[in-house]
């Protein structure tokens, strides 16, 4: 095994506690455990291996295996956390600067949605090749270049341009695709018996502002409204995900998440952009704590946005209860409380990483947890990219080394409640 950086390192335990201002005392903090990306090993226990490159984008996938997605020198590489042990493959066929958003697939694969280049949906495999799913091959394309309309067959459709993604357990698709005329909007779509069909995204081609400003997710719309007649409008990409019961997620222009039943029928589930109410959620104060109803609460994604580099896409995952998690920039002009701040039995060499790791972050981000029953929470702070699996929630910070290369240290805090 080969070690590298910090080569010597002593594996002894120490007791880390990295806030904001000062040191909190060890209850006060919320305990962590290194998962992956600790140490400067190359291979081997996860928790102490690097994980090198820029964080593109983390995901817990059905097989139990963590996964976390890096860039480095223009080369996606995609890790896997299993039993433990930290592995690793490169994926040379996609270019991770235009990937919107990754999301667990069927068994042991993950689908990445692209913005750029070829687009579509890619699947990935646990090798590190790739198929694509939804689009188009830009170089052998003869057909014209309309978007295609619902009801048309997904194969060889002119689906190009896609800002988010999320699939069910037995390979059914949704994705966010982005239309320009008449203004840059979206239609979040899903194929249905190899057919488009669009769940979420008002088709604004023909028509004017007046026609549509009354249901739209930049202002709001009224609660129960069918999914297909809100105007979805922006660029910037728009996370989705999927709930056990069905029920899709998305999160467009960085502000709200909408979600639509099964039924077709949708509602706002944070951000408040209707402006219904006058005072904003409770501000965090400790991890868990019910901060009131997330309809009252403002959102900003963080990651988002069409010029990505040296940002992780935003987070958007629920857990097998249904309830949502995402990430977001902290709204408050101060930090976050020093609840929040991480502690736990580190060696030497991961409490140096993660305290550099924290001194280097540009204000406070959140992990917001949204229950079926509407109520809100922030269950952490401090990182770039959020997963849940089992009992746990998995944290991965991004960060640059003594050497200025860039790394991703990997933790998880227990779910409570």
């Amino acid at each position: 095994m080969k070690t590298r950086g910090i080569a010597g390192a002593l594996l002894a335990a120490g007791l880390l506690v990295a806030g904001a201002g000062c040191d909190p005392a060890w209850a006060e903090a919320q305990f962590i455990e290194v998962v992956a990306g600790g140490g400067e090993n190359d291979g081997g226990a996860a928790a102490d291996a690097f994980i090198d490159g820029r964080l593109v984008d983390m995901v817990a996938g059905r097989d139990g295996v963590l996964r976390v997605l890096t860039e480095q020198k223009d080369v996606l590489t995609l890790w896997a956390v299993r039993d433990g042990q930290l592995g690793k493959v490169t994926v040379p066929d996609l270019k991770a600067d235009y990937i919107s958003q990754v999301a667990a697939g069927p068994g042991d694969t993950v689908y990445a949605a692209m913005w750029n280049g070829d687009g579509g949906v890619w699947q990935i495999k646990a090798d590190g090749s790739v198929a694509q799913k939804v689009g188009i091959d830009r170089d052998t394309y003869r057909g014209d270049r309309k978007p295609a309309a619902d009801g048309a067959a997904v194969a060889g459709a002119y689906v190009r341009y896609l800002h988010g993604v999320a699939v069910t357990a037995d390979d059914r698709l949704y994705f966010a695709e982005e239309r320009i005329e008449p203004v840059t909007h979206q239609l979040v779509r899903t194929v249905q018996d190899g057919k488009l069909k669009t769940v979420l995204g008002r088709d604004l081609t023909g028509l004017t502002e007046r026609q549509w400003r009354s249901a739209r997710t930049t202002t709001g719309f009224p609660a129960e409204t069918p999914g297909p007649q809100i105007a979805v409008e922006n660029g910037l990409n728009d996370p989705l995900a999927l709930g056990p019961d069905g029920t899709l997620y998305a999160a467009p222009g960085r502000r709200s998440v909408v979600a639509v039943r099964p039924n077709g029928l949708a509602h706002e589930v944070i951000g408040n952009t209707g402006g219904g109410y006058d005072e904003d959620a409770e501000p965090p104060e400790e991890p868990f704590l019910d901060r009131g109803p997330a309809k009252k609460a403002r959102v900003n994604l963080t990651g988002t946005g069409s010029a990505r580099l040296g940002q992780s896409n935003a987070s958007l995952v629920t857990d097998a209860d249904g309830d949502l998690y995402l990430t977001s920039v902290h709204s408050e002009s101060d930090f976050l409380p020093d609840s929040f701040a991480w502690t736990g039995d580190v060696t030497d060499t991961q409490r140096e990483l993660l305290e550099r790791s924290k001194k280097q972050r540009r204000g406070d981000t959140e992990i917001l947890r949204v229950r079926k029953d509407g109520s809100l929470s922030t269950v952490a702070g401090h990182a770039d990219a959020v997963a849940v699996q089992g009992e746990w929630i998995y944290l991965a910070r991004a960060f640059t080394d003594v050497d200025n290369n860039p790394r991703v240290i990997v933790v998880r805090t227990e779910v409570v409640g």
